[in-house]
């Protein structure tokens, strides 16, 4: 699985994410007010929030419209971690610049998805809210099913 830049003006950037040549999520962030507007190949549109949360602002956290949190990414020492509905999922950085990343099951060990991110200069908070959304929408129970299938 690949995030490509798609788009690009001030204040937004636009990716897609691209899955054997069919492209799967369109995401585009708006980094002043930490918003993600998605949308999937079936049409189906929401908005996010992405927050830092925790004494240490050590959680980022992914909000539906309504403010019910839906993840969260984990930093504990050197390991980081996305949590969606209790289940965790390793993030395993690849390379220097973060631009490839393995996404690890807890309980299966192995990686279940690699994925990159190509697009101009993608900072931590961008990568986080990419990878974050990709684990929602993948691995949530409701769509893994409709993702597996395709």
């Amino acid at each position: 699985m690949q995030w490509k830049t798609i788009t690009s003006s001030i204040g937004n950037t636009a990716f897609g994410l691209w899955n054997n040549g069919q492209k799967m999520l369109t995401l585009a962030y708006k980094p002043k007010s930490n918003s993600v507007y998605l949308e999937s190949k079936d049409g189906e549109k929401r908005l996010f929030h992405y927050r830092k949360k925790g004494i240490f602002k050590n959680k980022l956290v992914l909000q539906n419209e309504y403010g019910a949190e839906l993840g969260k990414i984990i930093k504990e020492g050197r390991q980081k971690y996305i949590e969606v509905d209790d289940k965790r999922f390793y993030l395993n950085f690849k390379n220097a610049d973060n631009s490839e990343v393995e996404i690890i099951d807890e309980d299966q060990q192995h990686p279940i998805v690699v994925c990159s991110v190509e697009g101009e200069n993608p900072n931590d908070s961008t990568n986080y809210s990419l990878l974050m959304v990709m684990c929602f929408y993948l691995f949530h129970p409701h769509n893994y099913n409709k993702s597996i299938a395709a």
